[in-house]
């Protein structure tokens, strides 16, 4: 199986990295990559004349793994080698930089017109979303897919959804400053929408676990080469309450309209610990007390997650591990055993040869709605300080 790491710029491969490490992950906007070589001086490649700003797609042997642009070039040499090291992200990088430009124009001549002509492949599993209408940073009753289309679009990135996921009609204004990151941030907050790049370096719409299952499962003593989880349970909470308000009407003003709230307790902390949150933008009590239910799962999945080192970059099947997907869990140690979200991966090449790393969680803290089979938001415990002398 073909492993070989290349970048395409320009229309010119470049390959022969001694050493590789690509990052991808459902939490973050933006995958990114770092490779270097080291050539004999003066050198018989043009490796150093890489320059940031360049369009770049990277290729793992056949797979297109990352397409966006060339973001840092560190040249450093001595009598004997020349150093380069290549840094780069997904086009999504300008969305987690770069603020909306309805506003004020496109700062640049190329701007949505970059990427004409250049190859990036189709998933026919998803549906690209058209941009709102009219370019704006401000919109009353427009799909939530659709306004993150249109603060998209400008930096040439294109947004795609699955099952027909950021319908919902939202009211949405960008704040003076804020980043495109940000102010999507906001948007899919309210309806607990995962949002991420795919390796064409568009924006993706997920539903969790969307990506399939995995053809090897992670097993110690097989083929886990390290584990670890942390169990940091400072970011967890007996209680979480979100406020919010949304604007009245003839029938439904005042307190009713002001005071949206939303409750989630967790069976996970046994003493009292409350956490409160004020949500942005137009609310409501179903929208609260869907934030509420979400911030706990999401918080008690990060608590249950774990990190696995395995061999090389690809399955017994020949495919790459893959972000979004499911994988079997196997682990005595750790005491797990269940089929957990890969959530982040990052594939390395060193002297130690090639790794992946994986970050698992439970997919429950990730998906929209909870699916306890009692039909319950939580596990309450009563009062836990019953009996204790104050």
């Amino acid at each position: 199986m073909n492993n070989a790491v290349s970048i395409k710029v320009n229309g010119r491969e470049y390959g022969g990295w001694k050493s590789v490490k690509i990052d991808i992950g459902i939490d973050q906007l933006t995958r990114a990559f770092a490779l270097e070589v080291t050539d004999t001086f003066p050198g018989n490649s043009d490796f150093h004349r890489l320059r940031n700003g360049e369009l770049v797609q990277l290729f793992i042997g056949e797979d297109l793994v990352c397409t966006g642009y060339i973001t840092v070039v560190d040249v450093s040499y001595d009598g004997k080698n020349v150093r380069v090291q290549v840094q780069g992200k997904s086009k999504t990088v300008d969305l987690v930089e770069c603020c909306p430009v309805a506003k004020y124009g496109m700062a640049s001549s190329g701007g949505e017109k970059s990427w004409k002509g250049v190859v990036v492949g189709k998933d026919g599993a998803k549906t690209e979303v058209p941009p709102a209408g009219i370019q704006t940073t401000s919109w009353k009753g427009i799909r939530t897919s659709e306004i993150m289309a249109s603060l998209a679009a400008p930096y040439g990135i294109a947004v795609h959804a699955s099952n027909e996921l950021g319908d919902k009609l939202m009211n949405h204004t960008v704040v003076p400053g804020e980043t495109v990151h940000k102010s999507i941030n906001r948007l899919i907050t309210k309806d607990n929408l995962v949002v991420t790049d795919d390796e064409a370096g568009d924006l993706v719409i997920v539903d969790v676990g969307d990506a399939g299952d995995c053809a090897d499962s992670l097993e110690l003593g097989k083929n886990i080469l390290t584990g670890k989880a942390s169990f940091d349970a400072t970011k967890l909470f007996s209680r979480y309450v979100v406020l919010g308000q949304h604007s009245g009407t003839d029938t439904d003003f005042g307190w009713t309209a002001s005071e949206d709230k939303g409750i989630a307790d967790s069976g996970f902390v046994t003493r009292p610990r409350l956490l409160v949150i004020k949500d942005q933008g137009q609310s409501a009590k179903m929208t609260c007390g869907k934030r509420a239910d979400f911030e706990r799962r999401y918080r008690e999945a990060q608590y249950q997650s774990a990190t696995y080192t395995v061999q090389g970059w690809r399955q017994s099947d020949g495919g790459l591990w893959k972000v979004n997907s499911m994988v079997q869990i196997l682990d005595k140690l750790l005491g797990i055993k269940d089929n957990l979200l890969i959530t982040k991966l990052t594939f390395s090449l060193s002297t130690q040869g090639m790794t992946t790393v994986l970050t698992v969680v439970p997919v429950d803290g990730y998906r929209r709605e909870s699916i306890s089979s009692t039909g319950k938001k939580s596990d309450e415990k009563g009062n836990a300080w019953v009996g204790v002398v104050k």
